[in-house]
């Protein structure tokens, strides 16, 4: 992410913190680090967006319907969808600063700073 990127991202959290979007779960006990509640706005902001992609993803279309299925699953369903064989993001450790790296993420990231040709060949070597 570039610095300028970086700043802004950094000044829609503080606003979203002043103004009562979000704040760090359980922040009167320390907090826990990158987990946020809603605060009223939030929530509200939440809700709406929710209720336009839920419009937008069933109500507008009569050959779809929604469902409010469980997010913990059998694990046969995980096998017959092919999660379980097709799906894979390996991760990398730092183990100075104790974040987690998508693989993925980070050669797209350095591609981006390669000439053209070699930054689509990297990625391409990827796939």
């Amino acid at each position: 992410m570039s610095t300028q990127s970086e700043n802004r991202f950094q000044a829609i959290i503080s606003h979203a913190k002043e103004y009562g979007f979000v704040f760090q779960s359980s922040e009167i006990y320390d907090g826990l680090s990158a987990v946020y509640d809603y605060g009223p706005y939030g929530s509200e902001l939440k809700r709406n967006i929710r209720d336009y992609w839920w419009k937008s993803m069933t109500q507008l279309h009569e050959n779809i319907v929604g469902i409010d299925a469980a997010i913990f699953m059998h694990p046969t369903t995980w096998k017959a969808s092919g999660h379980v064989d097709n799906f894979s993001d390996p991760m990398i450790d730092n183990k100075d600063s104790k974040k987690r790296y998508r693989v993925d993420h980070l050669i797209e990231a350095h591609a981006e700073k390669l000439p053209k040709e070699a930054g689509d060949a990297l990625i391409a070597e990827m796939e």
